[in-house]
């Protein structure tokens, strides 16, 4: 599972990279499609985790797992609602109509995207001077933001906002974190050293 997740982060890096270079024609349209793949993809690992993470199994390991995993388990909602199946095709008493429609479009080609930036100058595309200037501002926010995919809850006020680019290294350190406790692993510090719960006594 946690090789899948990092499946999907790294062909979704891949894509980003070569909508930096691509020309802004179908060749660009496409990619983007293949950008909503992997997110769906990602979730539906994402997913499977979470079940193992409340299986009988990690239970009985370790019963508190889960409050080690809250990345996980607030983005699990999009897995359930957007990836795993739509609430149009498949709806729940509590699915209004304006939520079933908001679901069918949130992971197509209109759905609701944002880019927000990582770090250095903010800039407005109105401030090029040039059709130059605008492509590469365009080209440039697949390298200098966060695509971030936007979903609505069933409550209409909340909307989750999902980065895959952003949220993976959380995700994938809580993922390991609850091996080791499921698994028993021994806890390092920052610079490897094993931690005075498992160190070796003279009994052993």
């Amino acid at each position: 599972m946690m090789r899948g997740l990092d499946y999907h982060h790294e062909n979704f890096m891949k894509i980003v990279s070569q909508l930096v270079v691509a020309e802004l024609t179908d060749e660009a349209l496409g990619l983007k499609v293949n950008l909503t793949h992997e997110v769906i993809a990602y979730l539906n690992r994402l997913g499977q985790f979470h079940y193992f993470l409340i299986s009988d199994f990690v239970e009985e390991q370790s019963p508190d797992a889960k409050t080690f995993a809250p990345t996980i388990e607030k983005f699990l909602p999009l897995r359930l609602k957007h990836s795993a199946h739509r609430s149009i095709d498949a709806p729940r008493k509590e699915d209004s109509k304006h939520i079933q429609e908001t679901h069918a479009m949130s992971m197509s080609a209109i759905g609701p995207k944002i880019f927000e930036q990582k770090t250095g100058e903010r800039r407005n595309i109105m401030d090029a001077e040039s059709n130059t200037e605008k492509i590469t501002f365009v080209r440039n926010k697949w390298e200098k933001c966060y695509l971030i995919f936007q979903f609505s809850t069933e409550n209409l006020k909340d909307v989750l906002n999902f980065s895959l680019e952003r949220e993976h290294p959380k995700i994938m350190q809580e993922a390991f974190l609850i091996l080791e406790k499921v698994l028993k692993l021994p806890q390092q510090d920052a610079n490897g050293v094993c931690a005075d719960a498992c160190q070796r006594t003279e009994n052993d």
